[in-house]
């Protein structure tokens, strides 16, 4: 039992499956036409989009920064610290929209000259015949118009509504506003040429393409860069990406000038007052000789005073060092108004912690004034940027000190052995000794001097040979194809729509539709057995007088269940209803009507729809006359109205329209009929009137002895299906049966095998 549930199960989601094809296959013009039509309109849409190109380059850049305070050093050596820090600091820096401004300015991106076509303008960089020249381009405003040109050197601009704003020769001034242009020849011009000029902002035109600039680490944990760039024209995305590049470097170049042009400031001021304090000293030695008529040291204390010597020179050095570093110490001081000012290096320190730390400090405090010309002080990086400096102010002055009290315990150390020298030198004579105490002041001040000029001039020179930091490896490149628009995908989803649309509109045709669209719809619906089914026949197929094979099988087999329910009643009347004209009820009774004759039963066919009779119209016959003449009492004998139709067969057709069909059905004489009309014939069928609309078969039924009820799909509505329940709960019937009509015929042959084949045959 449970096999033949599950199978019945099957069997319906198969036939589901094959009306859903059915109705995909019947409508297949939507599909033939939406298709079409969507992959062409995908078509159009992938050819007026602008082609789009990803240009690629690798670029490598080098870490110059060398000196970092603290273990930051050491973590990198081991590992431990990748160089992604300094290479995202770098990639900042070139997607920074100060650097992409500079780009824009430089190669003139702010004006860009189309050539309109009929699907898509077509941008042209170098190839344009003219070239537009702004004497004050920092006040261009969006603009655009249209420049013609010929061969006689006529240059004529119109705006974009075709009016003429201007006419004129090459290099005239055209005013416009705020600033003044001209029209220089590019190219020449053999024939008559039309291009359209846009002229945008510096900021709207960086903002354009700082939007579509990406830079990315290539490989982790190394110095180089992926640098991309979507742009319409292949050549100017290369050129953008190489002058991007270019002044990257420049920019590198020129913050290290100003620091070394800082740091030649700091030694040229102490200089002067290193001169000054030196020409003092030599003026006090030049009086001091001159007051005292002193000559050269005495011979004795020559190789005391050799020691001598080279103690105060390495106490020179001492307090050299120590004076430059109290030096720096003084600038931090003197410029902590300022926060965050560049401070002098390369001095010649020996602690080169100190010297690595003020160098990383420059170059953060250019960075973050960098940044302040495009962001605010509120800025997170700005912020970050900050607390770096501040961390590494406080270690450069942590650094310094540690450095003094080095240097100071170095020259106590110094000083102690100078006074064991001059203990020595106490047989010297005292002139020659105070001339000696002025003597080494006066090396002192001439040796720092010479130091100090000796590092500005290294400075200078380091202005020099500064390299650029970044160093293109791979040349841009755009590749084979454009990456925008992506034609596969477009032409994917046309499809998708071409199909989707009709399919759509046909589910929710499905939607709205009220009615009745498959036999399980019946079987929910109705209490009734489903006797058979019959399928969907055009006009021609419906008529009597022509064999139909799948109408006369059903039919047959409709004839057995109806015998089976009946048992053995000797002259059964049948009752063949429907809930709505249209349904076929009338094709029904005459169709079944011949399967009993043809079973040898003497059957007579009664048309008892006396509203609208329509039996005469399958015989191809009228009759004005019949059972409504009877009832009426205009024909006594109901005999010399019914007609033979082949054998077994008679027909009683329902004659002229009455007035009052209800009283006449209801009547005496209509049950004396249907007695007298049992003792003749073997069966009796009664086409009635829709029982979902009128009464008149309501009136029969309790006379009929089976009812069936003929229910055509996409015919009759829900709500009418649900109301011949009334057959039933009110009426009380018991033998009653369903017959579905408008069957698919796909599905109908599915389920009878052969009725196609012994059409063909029949023919």
């Amino acid at each position: 039992m449970e096999e033949n549930n599950l199978n019945r199960e099957r069997e319906s989601e198969n036939i589901d499956i094959k009306v859903l094809v059915e109705k995909f296959i019947t409508r297949w013009r939507w599909f033939a036409v939406s298709v079409p039509l969507c992959l062409v309109i995908a078509l159009l849409i992938c050819q007026s989009r602008v082609p789009i190109y990803n240009v690629t380059g690798k670029v490598m850049i080098s870490d110059s920064k060398k000196g970092e305070l603290g273990t930051n050093v050491m973590m990198k050596e081991l590992g431990l610290a990748a160089a992604d820090i300094f290479v995202e600091n770098e990639i900042v820096e070139l997607q920074s929209k100060n650097l992409m401004r500079e780009v824009v300015e430089e190669l003139d991106l702010n004006v860009r000259y189309v050539r309109e076509g009929f699907l898509r303008d077509w941008e042209l960089y170098n190839d344009s015949p003219v070239k537009v020249l702004v004497d004050n381009p920092g006040e261009i405003r969006d603009t655009s118009f249209h420049v013609l040109l010929d061969t006689a050197n006529l240059v004529i601009l119109m705006n974009l509504d075709g009016e003429k704003m201007w006419s004129g020769h090459y290099s005239e001034s055209v005013p416009m506003g705020d600033y003044n242009l001209s029209i220089e020849p590019n190219r020449k011009v053999t024939s008559k040429e039309k291009i359209r000029v846009d002229l945008s902002s510096f900021r709207k035109t960086t903002d354009v393409f700082s939007k579509n600039l990406n830079v990315q680490i290539l490989v982790k944990n190394t110095n180089s860069v992926l640098v991309s760039l979507k742009d319409a024209v292949p050549t100017r995305g290369i050129a953008v990406i190489n002058a991007l590049v270019k002044r990257y470097n420049q920019n590198g170049i020129d913050n290290k000038r100003i620091v070394s042009e800082a740091t030649v400031e700091f030694i040229n001021e102490r200089l002067d007052v290193i001169n000054q304090e030196l020409g003092t000293i030599e003026r006090r030695a030049e009086d001091f000789k001159k007051t005292n008529k002193l000559t050269d040291i005495t011979s004795d204390a020559a190789f005391v005073m050799e020691r001598k010597k080279q103690s105060e020179a390495e106490l020179m050095k001492l307090q050299t060092e120590l004076d430059v570093l109290r030096s720096i110490r003084a600038a931090i001081t003197q410029k902590r108004a300022e926060e965050f000012s560049l401070l002098p290096e390369n001095l010649g320190l020996s602690d080169e912690g100190l010297n690595a730390g003020i160098t990383r400090y420059n170059e953060m405090v250019l960075r973050r004034g960098k940044l302040l010309q495009s962001a605010s002080e509120s800025n997170p990086i700005v912020i970050g940027l900050n607390t770096q400096l501040q961390g590494l102010k406080k270690n450069i002055q942590e650094t310094i000190t540690n450095v003094e009290s080095g240097l100071l315990i170095k020259l106590r150390s110094v000083e102690k052995e100078n006074e064991s020298v001059n203990e020595m030198l106490t047989s010297v004579p005292t002139q020659e000794k105070q001339y000696r105490d002025i003597a080494r002041q006066q090396e002192l001040k001439e040796n720092l001097f010479l130091f100090l000029m000796q590092k500005r001039e290294e400075v200078e020179i380091a202005k020099l040979i500064y390299v650029a930091t970044a160093k293109i490896i791979e040349d841009p490149s755009a590749g084979d194809a454009p990456v925008e628009p992506r034609k596969a995908l477009i032409m994917l989803v046309g499809l998708i729509i071409g199909v989707g649309i009709p399919v759509g509109i046909i589910f929710l045709l499905d939607i709205l539709n009220d009615k009745v669209r498959s036999i399980d719809e019946v079987k929910q619906a109705l209490p009734f057995p489903v006797l058979g089914d019959i399928p969907e026949l055009p006009q021609e197929e419906v008529t009597l007088l022509r064999e139909n094979f799948s109408l006369s099988e059903s039919m047959q087999v409709i004839r057995e269940k109806l015998n089976y329910m009946l048992g053995e009643k000797a002259c059964p009347v049948l009752v063949v209803t429907s809930g709505v004209p249209g349904e076929g009820k009338t094709l029904v009774a005459a169709h079944l009507a011949k399967a009993y004759a043809k079973a040898g039963k003497k059957t007579l066919l009664v048309g008892c729809d006396l509203r609208n009779p329509q039996l005469h119209s399958y015989l191809h016959k009228n009759y004005s006359r019949g059972l409504s003449a009877y009832l009426a009492g205009m024909e006594p004998e109901w005999r010399r109205l019914v007609h033979s139709l082949e054998d077994n067969l008679s027909v009683l057709f329902g004659g002229d329209v009455p007035p009052n069909p209800v009283a006449l059905l209801s009547s005496d004489r209509f049950k004396t009929l249907l007695e007298e009309v049992k003792g003749e014939y073997d069966c009796i069928i009664l086409d009635t009137p829709p029982v979902g609309i009128l009464a008149d078969a309501l009136t029969m039924v309790s006379q009929a002895d089976a009812c069936v009820c003929v229910v055509r799909l996409n015919v009759l509505p829900r709500g009418v299906l649900s109301s011949l329940r009334v057959l039933e709960s009110e009426h009380h019937v018991t033998n009653c049966g369903v017959l579905v009509n408008g069957v698919s015929r796909r599905i109908h042959y599915y389920k009878y095998g052969y009725g196609n084949y012994y059409n063909k045959q029949n023919r």
